[in-house]
């Protein structure tokens, strides 16, 4: 996979994400903040492991 289409799909992620959490926030939903901390940890993960291998491929 190309790092651009990974950033795509990172970018595609958290815009999905951000909507989730507007959506469960105007819901008055009760899982809000479980919800928000774990997507958070996962999305951060996901763009670290991505800059990591992003970088590690235009060394290489």
């Amino acid at each position: 996979m190309n790092p651009r289409m990974s950033m795509n799909i990172m970018l595609v992620l958290s815009v999905c994400y951000g909507a989730a959490i507007a959506i469960l926030a105007f819901l008055d939903t009760g899982g809000l903040a479980t919800f928000a901390v774990v997507g958070a940890i996962v999305l951060g993960v996901l763009w670290t492991a991505r800059g990591f291998l992003t970088r590690s491929g235009r060394a290489g």
